[in-house]
């Protein structure tokens, strides 16, 4: 006997009927906005991603696509983009630029014919491309600090004779910085490309498409970075303008963690 799991069913309730529809002649509508409420911060500091750049590449890209049978013509391609990776790194040279390396691929979904006529074949291939550039930022990346993980800075006691190092005791001093990294947004991206069919055989169908593409991409670079929420442009507070007209005052700008991690590196190392 077939359960009964209820799913068609209408539970009881008889099935609606289609009604006549009545012609709308007008719609008013109103509506009213009000500005977002946030917290009041006693240190008005968060940890937002800000953007340092945003980025218009251009990756030319010539590749050669074999196809599984000859075909007699192409009927449809259809191109999508996507990042396999995005990496960027604050460059040692220069200070407002960071050294970006990009791998992404092309995935190709092709549509093709063998005859004049019949059965319409599927095929589908991923073109891969790398680049690496130096991009100019705006806003500033944190600058990265580096770690020190060998055992440079050697704690050692006097022996017991008070003639030299004590061989049993030991120890030592070591630290490490955890940088924010540089994430890659990609917003857009556009493929124009060029097919010449290769490779004919007697009966006029070929096996094999090179491309030569031009691909765009578009993308932000961001990095999470704590900002002061009561500094106005130009990294000054002015309290008479009314658009930095916050209602925060602060004596002292307080020291970052990574300021006071450093006063704590110049100590041990003095």
């Amino acid at each position: 006997m077939k359960r009964n799991t209820g799913c068609n069913s209408n539970h009881g309730c008889p099935p609606q009927l289609s009604c006549d529809e009545a012609k709308t002649l007008r719609v008013d509508c109103d509506n009213d906005s009000y500005y977002p409420y946030g917290n009041h911060l006693q240190y008005p500091v968060a940890d937002i991603d800000v953007a340092l750049a945003e980025v218009e590449l251009q990756v030319e890209v010539e590749s050669d696509i074999y196809l599984p049978t000859a075909a007699r013509e192409i009927k449809h391609m259809r191109r999508n983009v996507s990042l396999t990776q995005c990496k960027a790194i604050r460059s040692a040279m220069d200070y407002d630029k960071v050294k970006l390396y990009i791998t992404g691929v092309v995935h190709k979904n092709i549509q093709y014919v063998e005859q004049c006529s019949g059965v319409l074949k599927d095929y589908s291939v991923d073109v891969p491309f790398t680049c690496s550039q130096a991009i100019k930022v705006y806003n500033y990346p944190d600058y990265e600090h580096l770690s020190q993980k060998n055992t440079v800075y050697e704690r050692r006691f006097i022996d017991k004779k008070v003639h030299g190092a004590d061989n049993c005791t030991s120890g030592a001093y070591t630290y490490e910085y955890y940088n924010e990294p540089i994430d890659c947004k990609l917003l857009a991206s556009f493929v124009n490309d060029l097919d010449l069919y290769k490779d004919f055989d007697n009966w006029g169908r070929f096996s094999r498409i090179t491309e030569k593409m031009e691909v765009g991409l578009f993308f932000k670079l961001l990095q999470k970075q704590q900002v002061n929420l009561g500094y106005c442009y130009g990294g000054k507070e002015e309290e008479s303008s009314s658009a930095c007209d916050t209602g925060y005052k602060m004596d002292q700008q307080p020291k970052s963690m990574k300021d006071r991690m450093k006063e704590l590196m110049k100590r041990h190392e003095s």
